[in-house]
């Protein structure tokens, strides 16, 4: 699967890459795609819910989604500022190939 990486004067940018790919998944929201309705994450659901959840349930969801769309997770940082907390995911293809890193 490609991934539109930006548009520029109405052209797209495509690329084939882990790191777009990750970031795509991280910014679609689960059933908004025609085309793939299974593409994305929940995000809904977490912010939502009258469930209160964890912050590493939802870490570990988002893991589990970029994984199942083939991009290797190989560590994630947690940024604490003021109340909110950033997550950060270092994808790539495998420990020697790092390709990105999606916030």
């Amino acid at each position: 699967m490609l991934d539109i990486l930006e548009i520029q004067d109405g052209d797209l940018r495509v690329e084939d890459s882990v790191a777009p790919r990750a970031g795509n998944i991280l910014s679609v929201q689960l059933g908004d795609l025609e085309y793939d309705p299974t593409f994305g994450v929940d995000k809904k659901f977490f912010l939502e819910s009258e469930l209160q959840f964890q912050n590493e349930s939802f870490k570990a969801y988002c893991v589990q989604r970029i994984v199942e769309h083939q991009v290797n997770v190989l560590g994630v940082t947690e940024t604490l500022e003021a109340l909110d907390e950033r997550l950060g995911f270092r994808v790539g293809e495998n420990a020697q190939n790092v390709k990105g890193f999606v916030t």
